[in-house]
């Protein structure tokens, strides 16, 4: 093959890339073009910084994760991206700040609860005297991520844990949890909104309820794309399911969170199922 007909064929190959047809995705929320839910999403301002460290399999390919939801709706939110954080730069830099006060939020033996209705002690100085700007750290990532990246993260480590006090049901139906209790990214946010509210360090007079929105129009969608085969989701093309297909035929499984939080179930009702 000599030179021109080397050209020739690369030149050949490029325009074939070019035509071929893609996926064409949001860069907002992440998710395909017809399926975007910006819409749902109405960003608000706060004085608190949210540092959402999100584990790397949760930024690639988890599809129904709110972590991008979060971060399109809480304006003053950042997003890190690693399993070792001591050997992400960009993140060190940020957590050296020394016009920040750090905290992160995770299970401890003596943490300091953010929804107790006042400000923690170790909050005051950093916050009221030296008028620090609070930078809430949140691990968006599964438990066992979520535990990896603390072990491996020796900074992560040395932070001041802060904690709930108080339990809140999720109302993420439509995935597993271990707990009924556990909540995702976009929810936890919200709560830890309430409780900083709540001891008077934000004002932002309930927009924090806009995190909630954007939830449920992904729960909404997902049950719609559930409901109707025709309809594309987030993995990709599904089999076509018969006109007189029978919903209860969808299995139970342990710890198995989907529709018996809603009213109207296509599976019916938790009790309706027991008797």
């Amino acid at each position: 093959m000599d030179r021109e007909q080397y050209l020739k064929q690369k030149d050949d190959q490029l325009k074939e890339f070019d035509e071929a047809k893609r996926r064409t995705s949001c860069f907002t929320c992440r998710r395909k073009i017809q399926n975007c839910l910006c819409h749902a999403v109405s960003p608000f301002d706060s004085s608190t910084i949210i540092s959402l460290l999100m584990h790397p399999k949760e930024a690639k390919k988890q599809r129904i994760g709110t972590g991008y939801l979060t971060k399109a709706t809480v304006k003053n939110s950042y997003i890190f991206s690693d399993v070792n954080l001591d050997e992400n730069r960009d993140f060190l830099e940020f957590l050296h700040n020394p016009l920040y006060h750090h905290v992160l939020l995770y299970p401890a033996n003596n943490p300091d609860y953010i929804d107790e209705g006042k400000m923690p002690e170790s909050w005051k100085k950093p916050l009221r005297e030296e008028s620090k700007i609070l930078v809430l750290h949140v691990l968006d990532a599964t438990w066992p991520c979520a535990k990896k990246m603390m072990r491996l993260s020796i900074c992560l480590q040395e932070l001041p844990k802060v904690s709930f006090k108080n339990s809140y049901r999720s109302r993420f139906v439509i995935k597993h949890q271990p707990h009924s209790d556990c909540l995702s990214t976009i929810e936890t946010v919200h709560h830890c909104f309430n409780g900083l509210e709540e001891m008077g360090h934000e004002e932002i007079h309930g927009l924090q309820n806009n995190l909630l929105k954007a939830l449920d129009a992904l729960v909404s969608f997902q049950i719609k794309c559930e409901l109707d085969p025709e309809l594309p989701s987030t993995r990709g093309k599904k089999p076509k399911k018969p006109k007189n297909y029978d919903f209860s035929r969808i299995r139970e499984k342990k710890n198995r969170l989907f529709y018996w939080d809603t009213e109207i179930s296509p599976t019916g009702t938790k009790n309706n199922k027991e008797s």
